[in-house]
């Protein structure tokens, strides 16, 4: 495991962003208060892929190939729709004593921990893009059609802005580029209700 460091000072020991492009993603974090690698994808200064990498090696944790994933129908049926939707966990195969699951957000403490400790089994984790375990879970879940016109959730913990084509191009450091809002993550979650099954994962954070 590589020595731990702030996303942003990572990145650019990496080369993978300027001095000057983590500066500004911080003034815009402050003024949004969504994680810092929600908002440099927001301004299009690096790509989902790229802060996937950089917690997998932050955290020692191995990256998810969605594309060859298929999840079992006993994992999905541990943990309703909500829940997974609520914090981007999407389950994948369960055995006598492990409970293997995709996540976006390693620093979701609680949410791992309290699955863990209800399932009574231990967590192996991978990780994944926002946009990848969103798009799993609703298509494994089959959860109904109203939400594919909802934005997908963001890549951590908290609600960050779309990516518009435009902000593809690496903004100047003499403005503070603007960050479209998302639609709140309830909106999404009050689209699927009553899609899973009664549990205590459809209670869990409300």
């Amino acid at each position: 495991m590589s020595r731990y460091q702030r996303v942003g000072d990572f990145l650019v020991e990496k080369g993978i962003i300027t001095e000057a492009q983590r500066d500004e993603a911080l003034v815009v974090q402050k003024k949004t208060e969504n994680r810092f690698g929600e908002v440099l994808v927001s301004m299009g200064i690096v790509t989902e892929c790229q802060i996937v990498a950089c917690l997998a090696e932050q955290y020692d944790l191995p990256i998810a190939n969605m594309a060859e994933i298929q999840p079992t129908q006993t994992a999905l049926r541990l943990v309703s729709p909500t829940f997974a939707l609520s914090r981007l966990i999407l389950p994948i195969m369960v055995t006598d004593l492990e409970f293997h699951c995709a996540i976006a957000d390693p620093l979701d403490i609680e949410g791992t921990d309290y699955l863990s400790k209800a399932l009574g089994k231990r967590l192996i984790i991978s990780l994944a893009g926002t946009t990848e375990i969103y798009r799993a879970i609703t298509k494994n879940y089959a959860v109904p059609s109203v939400v594919s016109n909802v934005t997908p959730p963001p890549l951590l913990s908290q609600e960050p802005p779309k990516a518009t084509p435009s902000a593809q191009k690496k903004p100047r450091v003499a403005r503070t580029p603007k960050v479209d809002e998302q639609p709140d993550r309830k909106d999404l979650l009050a689209a699927i209700a009553g899609t899973g099954t009664d549990s205590l994962w459809d209670t869990y954070g409300d």
